[in-house]
């Protein structure tokens, strides 16, 4: 709708208005008037019945005439009020203008349209729309002209004059005329009535992203915030503070003096030229920012900050003066008591501590720096130190006694399990302990393995360890390194020689603190880069025959411990899963067991993943912990757990020893005293396993139990056979010969 026919509409209305209250206002004219015209006056020969209709039609004209000219009044004041609003906005005074429109929305949902044109609802919808709109605009580009955000500058002034005649703006008072009419709950709300009063939905959408934006913008101050961020992130950032409103950004290569006056000039920019509402609003969200790059500029600078002669401790302290007095003018939704920067400055302690860091920092970023390219990983052969024969280092094991003797298996040490998960070399054996043994499966042809004979009796496969670079030759102290035992005694030199250079009697209470959070962070970062588990083991174990003071290093020797043993964890608990699952395929299926689960999987894991993975550790100890681990702890103890067992899981448990020794078997493994025992005991169970009764007397008397405790010989026979007479006189002879030969020790 035309501004014109807006204009014509709102004459027609006035004029109906004032011809109609001129009519009603003289009724004698008025019934004359009806008397002298022919077509109104009544017959005398009318009947009484229609004297009576035509007295009911003039009623309701008359009341038709009355509601049209309470709508004609209602619409007088819309347009009244139109007339203001339109008055209100060219003047420049929106807040009058925003109730103008609230008082005219209010009203007209007391008109009733349908005694008016179809299109009239419409077109005064329509305008009212646009006068909506205008509106809006006008508040952005009022805000505009107080906040003025680009590149180089951050400007904002307390006042503006705008438009030809001048008009002058505060900005707090028209803030608030923004945040309590536009979003009087302090947030954008879309079904505010100036939004959902909206017919056009063109409109309604446009409007809705402007007020959006303006509250973004001008209420949050998001904008201003942002660009605040950015410059106190920036390292190339000069900051001049001009006229007491605007902050103009300059790129360059910045002093310390710089730098410091980037953090002053802010920090009086909030001070001095916002107001407490805008200064609350930015503190909620980057005081504890600003703060920090404070702290982090004096630690990363100490050193020259507070140099003999130099004037920048005073300007810290005073800028952190000035940062407290910027935290006591706010409303408590930022805090800052300076207490930490004060004692940075005061208290040389402090001081050395934040040079220790810094150090410490230095370091750990070298050593980022050296894993952000491949160099680190190109190798060279070195020789360490040969570790003594694991047989040398263990005890005999202690001869059988009654009872109460030790059990030699030490299955009551048995190891907890971490529960992490690896990739062993990525060889793909983690999805196949997950196999699902189906204990109905259909029955096999038969129940023994079909094996190459050359799996068991000529053991091939000891012939093939050096597939996977493994030798049968004795160890000859040469390994493979990286470049990272360079790395790592380098950056503890450099270290050492820093806390000297600070004074190490100054902080002796916490450089071993320092230096393990050094090694810890080397460490955790080749954890990360190293594809290899086994060559950082080597790497470590390197760098710690070359360091000469052990207590220096004794952190990474530990957290290298740990990591070893995580892993050989993950290689034990493998092993354990696939046991498990062949014993219980043979509870389930005994006749007919499936065999696949040691052929197919157990066996091949240990003899191409297992193994020669710990061989590649070069470490008996750990060599013989796990052999010991998989015959005592996975086959053994599960084994003894079990309530009894049958005859046909006698022959199935035998082949299963017999493989098994078979594919563990290695000369790596006859060097080691405690390995030899385990596997002679692991034979001699499996002879047990399908023996008869008399067989296992015979075997006692010839001494092959002299491994076993006497407890571990009677919960075997219990085990094998049902509770008879001979079964009792076995297990009583088996006691009184033990107990009479510890009698004659």
């Amino acid at each position: 709708m035309t501004q014109l026919s807006i204009s014509s509409l709102n004459g027609e209305i006035r004029d109906i208005a004032e011809k109609l209250d001129g009519i009603f206002s003289d009724p004698d004219s008025i019934s004359a008037t009806i008397e002298c015209d022919p077509k109104l006056r009544l017959s005398d020969a009318t009947s009484g019945k229609e004297k009576s209709t035509d007295v009911q039609a003039l009623l309701a004209q008359d009341t038709l005439l009355s509601d049209q000219l309470v709508v004609c009044r209602e619409l007088g004041l819309v347009s009244d009020l139109l007339e203001e609003a339109k008055m209100n906005l060219q003047l420049c005074e929106l807040e009058n203008c925003f109730y103008s429109l609230q008082n005219i929305r209010k009203k007209a949902t007391t008109i009733d349209f349908q005694r008016l044109p179809v299109r009239f609802e419409q077109d005064l919808k329509l305008h009212l729309d646009e006068m909506h709109a205008h509106l809006v605009t006008r508040c952005d580009d009022v805000m505009h002209h107080f906040w003025k955000v680009d590149d180089c500058h951050i400007t904002f002034v307390p006042s503006t004059a705008i438009g030809t005649d001048k008009v002058e703006y505060q900005y707090s008072y028209f803030s608030q005329f923004l945040k309590t009419c536009f979003f009087p709950n302090g947030r954008f709300e879309p079904t505010n009535w100036f939004i959902s009063s909206l017919s056009m939905t063109d409109t309604k959408e446009a409007i809705t992203r402007q007020l959006s934006a303006l509250f973004t913008q001008y209420i949050e101050l998001e904008v201003v915030q942002e660009r605040l961020k950015g410059i106190l992130f920036s390292d190339s950032v000069f900051l001049v503070y001009k006229n007491g409103s605007t902050l103009e950004v300059t790129t360059k290569k910045c002093s310390l003096d710089d730098t410091m006056g980037k953090y002053s000039v802010v920090v009086q920019f909030l001070l001095r030229t916002l107001t407490s509402d805008d200064r609350e609003i930015i503190l909620s969200r980057l005081g504890n920012t600003l703060a920090v790059e404070v702290l982090k500029f004096f630690k990363q600078n100490s050193t020259l900050l507070l140099s003999p002669g130099s004037e920048q401790k005073e300007q810290l302290s005073r800028l952190n003066d000035d940062l407290k007095h910027l935290s006591s003018s706010t409303k408590g939704d930022w805090s800052y008591n300076g207490t930490e920067l004060d004692s940075m400055l005061n208290d040389d302690s402090v001081i050395n501590n934040v040079k220790l860091d810094k150090l410490l920092q230095s370091e750990i970023v070298r050593i980022r720096e050296t894993f952000s390219t491949s160099s680190w990983s190109k190798t060279s052969v070195v020789k360490v130190p040969v570790q003594g024969s694991a047989q040398v280092k263990r005890e005999e094991p202690a001869k059988v006694t009654d009872d109460s003797s030790e059990d030699e298996w030490n299955w009551g040490n048995e190891v907890d399990f971490p529960e992490t998960h690896d990739d062993e070399e990525n060889d793909g054996w983690g999805d196949e302990i997950e196999l699902s043994v189906d204990d109905n499966n259909e029955p096999l042809d038969s129940s023994i393995p079909k094996v190459p004979k050359n799996s068991v009796e000529k053991d091939d496969w000891q012939s093939s360890w050096g597939e996977t670079e493994i030798t049968d030759e004795e160890d000859t102290g040469e390994r493979k390194i990286t470049q990272l035992p360079a790395l790592c005694l380098q950056i503890l030199s450099d270290f050492e020689t820093g806390c000297d250079e600070i004074g190490r009697e100054k902080i002796e209470m916490i450089v071993d603190y320092k230096r393990n959070l050094l090694l810890t962070s080397f460490m955790a970062m080749c954890v990360c880069k190293c594809k290899d588990w086994w060559q950082l083991h080597h790497d470590i174990e390197y760098i710690l025959t070359k360091c000469p003071n052990q207590r220096v290093i004794f952190r990474l020797k530990e957290l290298d411990a740990h990591f070893v043993q995580t892993h050989v964890d993950n290689l034990k608990k493998t092993v354990q899963t696939l046991i498990q699952q062949q014993f219980r395929n043979f509870q389930a299926n005994e006749k007919a067991p499936n065999w696949g689960i040691t052929i197919e999987s157990l066996l091949p894991y240990l003899e191409t993943v297992a193994l020669p993975t710990v061989f590649k550790l070069h470490d008996p100890r750990v060599l013989s912990d796990f052999v010991e681990y998989v015959y005592a702890d996975c086959f053994v103890a599960q084994l003894m757990s079990w309530r009894m067992i049958s005859e046909k899981n006698s022959e199935n448990l035998e082949e299963m020893i017999k493989l098994l020794l078979a594919s563990t078997k290695h000369p790596s493994l006859q060097e080691d005293q405690r390995c030899k025992q385990s596997r002679e005991k692991l034979a001699v169970i499996g002879d047990v396993l399908t023996a008869h009764l008399t067989d296992i007397m015979d075997m006692f008397s010839n001494g092959d139990f002299y491994l076993f405790s006497t407890d571990e010989i009677v919960q075997w026979i219990v085990l094998l056979f049902a509770d008879t007479g001979l079964r009792r006189e076995c297990l009583d002879e088996i006691r009184t010969i033990r107990q009479e030969q510890q009698e004659d020790r």
